[in-house]
């Protein structure tokens, strides 16, 4: 499983093909493993408030999916496209 972290209250699960602004700006959807999770929050998410994770099956998927080296000097999985409702899981609570 990989995550698609998300700040805010408690999201819902896409119930269509879910889409995020770094898809339009950067060609793919961030994301990342769960050993990693607690480094991207401190990151990217330093301010405090909910902090939800979505598991999504890579099996199910249908857009492209990369593991790619990132400016954090680890491999990060990528998204290409959209991210099919079939492969969200349930959100997590991360924070």
């Amino acid at each position: 499983m990989i995550l698609h972290i998300v700040a805010g209250n408690q999201p819902e699960s896409p119930s269509v093909p879910y889409t995020h602004p770094s898809l339009e700006t950067e060609g793919f959807i961030h994301c990342c493993f769960d050993h990693q999770a607690d480094k991207v929050i401190k990151l990217f998410f330093p301010e405090t408030g909910e902090i939800w994770g979505f598991e999504i099956d890579p099996e199910k998927l249908e857009s492209e999916l990369k593991v790619e080296p990132s400016s954090l000097g680890e491999d990060y999985p990528h998204i290409y496209g959209p991210i099919n409702t079939e492969a969200f899981g349930k959100p997590i609570r991360l924070r």
